[in-house]
C-alpha cells in the first residue's frame, strides 16, 4: 500500500486541530442545560439536514460499506439502504406528537407515557446502546488513524476518543452540531465527490468498470438474504429508537424543520452508500486480490488519489466516525443527567446541570476508550448495543406516538421483561449471536400489546403545539427549561 505523505498527515492533524478550535468557538454559545444538549433547539434546516446525516453516516457505513461492496458488489446497498430508509421513517415518525414535547431525550417521553420507573429503565437500556455504539466508533478512529500514522492500535484509540471528548465536554450540543457540519462539508466532498470520481478515471472509466466487475458483484442478493434480514433486525429498530438519533431531531428550531431535513438527510444517506459501492467496485478493478478487504477504504485512497487527496478522504472516514462517536458520547450524558440525576434533584440550577452533564460526558467518554482497548471488536460492541435498543426500547417507544391511548403497565412490563429476555440470551448464546434481539423485539411486543388489551386503565397524552402535555385532559407540570430563543 503506498504510504501517506506529510502532507496527508498535516491536513489529518489539522483537521482534528480544527474540531477541538470548534469546541471551544461554540463554548460561549453554551449558557442553559437547552443549550448544552441541544443547541437552544435553533438550529435551521440546512445545517440540521447536515449534521443528521453526519451523525448516522458512522465507521460501519464508511468503512464497513466499502469492504462489503468490495466482497459482494452493489449488495452493499443494503446496509446503506436500510439506514437511509430508517431515517425516511423517523421523518414520518416526527409528525406524530413527540415532536412537539419540548424534552431533552426520548426516556424522558417514556416517563410521561408510562411512568418514572419506566423512564428509569429506559435510560438504564439506552444508555447501554449508545455507550457499546460509541465504543465501536472509538475502535473505528483507532484503526484509521493506525493506518495513516502507523502507531500502535492502542495508541490510535487514545488519542482519536479525546480529540472526540474534547470538544463535546467544551462546547455540548452546540459543538457535536458545529463539528458535524465540519464533517459533512469534508465528507461530501471527499466521499461523495473526489474518491468516486478518481477511481473511476483510474480503472478506465465507467464502461470498463462495468465490464470488468464480475458478474455477482451486479447481484443485489449476492450478500445473502441471512446479511439483508440482519441489516433489517438490527438498523431498522435502532435508528427509530435511539436517543442519539432523537436527540439531533430535538435540536431543529421546529416540527417543520425536523421533518425536512430528516428526509433529506436520508437522500443524502443513500447518495453516500450509492459512492461508497462505486469505491468498492472500483477496487475490485483494481486489486482482485486484495489480501486484507477489511482495509478496503484505507486502500482506496492510497490506490486512486493523489497526495493531498489522500489526506482529505482519511479526514473524511474520521469525520464520518466522529460524528457518530461525538453523538453517542453526548446522548449518553444527556440521558444519564435528564432522566437518572434531574429526575431525582429536579432544582438544579443550569449552571450545575451543565457542569454535572460535562462530568458524566468525561466519564463516559474515557471509559468508552478504556473498553475499546479491552475489546478491540466492532462487531460485538455492535451486536450488544442493538440488541439491547432493539429488543427492549423499539416497540413501546414507537407505539406510544402511534397510539391514540396506551397502558402505563404495558410500557414497564414491555421494557421490563424483554431487558430481561435480551440479557439471558446474551449470557446463553453469546454476545455476537442474533437471538437476544430476535427474542427481544418478540417477548416486547407479545408483552406490550397483550397487557395494553387486558389493562383498562389506559391513558391518553395530548401534546400541543406549544409543548403543553395534557395526560387525560390533565396539564402535566414537567420540567420548565431555558433556552436560547427566550
Amino acid at each position: 500500500m503506498t504510504q501517506f505523505t506529510t502532507i496527508d498527515i498535516v491536513i489529518v492533524i489539522g483537521y482534528m486541530i480544527m474540531l477541538v478550535g470548534v469546541g471551544i468557538w461554540t463554548a460561549k454559545r453554551t449558557k442553559t442545560t437547552e443549550d448544552f444538549m441541544v443547541a437552544g433547539r435553533n438550529i435551521g434546516i440546512w445545517r440540521f439536514t447536515a449534521a443528521m446525516a453526519a451523525c448516522v453516516l458512522g465507521g460501519a457505513l464508511t468503512m464497513g460499506g466499502t469492504t462489503l461492496a468490495y466482497n459482494y458488489g452493489v449488495g452493499a446497498i443494503w446496509l446503506g439502504g436500510v439506514a437511509a430508509f430508517s431515517i425516511f421513517l423517523l421523518s414520518l415518525f416526527l409528525r406524530t406528537k413527540l415532536s412537539n414535547m419540548r424534552i431533552l431525550s426520548a426516556c424522558e417521553g417514556f416517563g410521561v407515557f408510562y411512568g418514572p420507573q419506566a423512564r428509569v429503565l429506559s435510560a438504564v437500556v439506552m444508555m447501554v446502546y449508545m455507550f457499546m455504539v460509541g465504543v465501536v466508533q472509538v475502535v473505528a478512529v483507532g484503526t484509521i488513524v493506525n493506518v495513516m500514522f502507523g502507531w500502535s492500535t492502542q495508541i490510535s484509540m487514545l488519542i482519536g476518543g479525546v480529540v472526540v471528548l474534547t470538544y463535546v465536554v467544551i462546547g455540548g450540543m452546540w459543538a457535536v452540531t458545529y463539528t458535524d457540519i465540519v464533517q459533512f462539508v469534508i465528507m461530501t466532498l471527499g466521499v461523495c465527490i473526489l474518491c468516486p470520481v478518481m477511481a473511476i478515471h483510474g480503472v478506465g472509466g465507467i464502461g470498463a468498470l462495468v465490464e470488468a466487475v464480475p458478474a455477482t458483484h451486479w447481484d443485489l442478493t449476492e450478500i445473502g438474504f441471512a446479511k439483508i434480514f440482519a441489516y433489517v433486525l438490527l438498523y431498522l429498530p435502532g435508528f427509530l429508537g435511539g436517543q442519539d438519533i432523537w436527540q439531533r431531531a430535538f435540536t431543529a428550531k421546529d416540527p417543520k424543520t425536523a421533518r425536512r431535513g430528516t428526509a433529506m438527510a436520508a437522500g443524502y444517506i443513500f447518495l453516500y452508500t450509492v459512492a461508497i459501492i462505486i469505491i468498492g467496485l472500483c477496487l475490485v478493478v483494481a486489486m482482485p486480490d486484495m489480501e486484507n478487504p477489511d482495509l478496503a477504504f484505507a486502500t482506496a485512497t492510497t490506490t486512486f488519489t493523489p497526495t493531498g487527496v489522500r489526506g482529505v478522504l482519511l479526514a473524511a472516514a474520521l469525520a464520518a466516525v466522529m460524528s457518530t462517536a461525538s453523538s453517542e458520547i453526548m446522548g449518553t450524558a444527556t440521558v444519564a443527567y435528564n432522566d437518572l440525576v434531574c429526575a431525582s434533584k429536579p432544582d438544579l440550577s443550569e449552571k450545575q446541570g451543565i457542569t454535572i452533564t460535562r462530568i458524566i460526558a468525561i466519564i463516559v467518554g474515557c471509559l468508552a476508550i478504556v473498553c475499546a482497548l479491552w475489546i478491540q471488536s466492532v462487531l460485538v460492541a455492535l451486536d450488544v448495543a442493538y440488541a439491547f435498543i432493539s429488543g427492549c426500547i423499539f416497540i413501546p417507544l414507537v407505539f406510544a406516538f402511534i397510539m391514540k391511548k396506551v397502558s402505563a403497565k404495558a410500557g414497564l412490563l414491555s421494557l421490563l421483561c424483554s431487558f430481561v429476555t435480551v440479557l439471558a440470551f446474551l449470557i446463553k448464546d453469546g454476545l455476537t449471536a442474533t437471538t437476544p434481539i430476535m427474542f427481544g423485539i418478540l417477548v416486547s411486543a407479545v408483552v406490550f400489546f397483550l397487557v395494553n388489551a387486558i389493562d383498562k386503565k389506559k391513558h391518553e397524552v395530548v401534546i400541543k403545539e406549544d409543548g403543553t402535555v395534557y395526560v387525560d385532559g390533565v396539564k402535566q407540570e414537567l420540567k420548565k427549561r431555558k433556552s436560547a430563543k427566550q
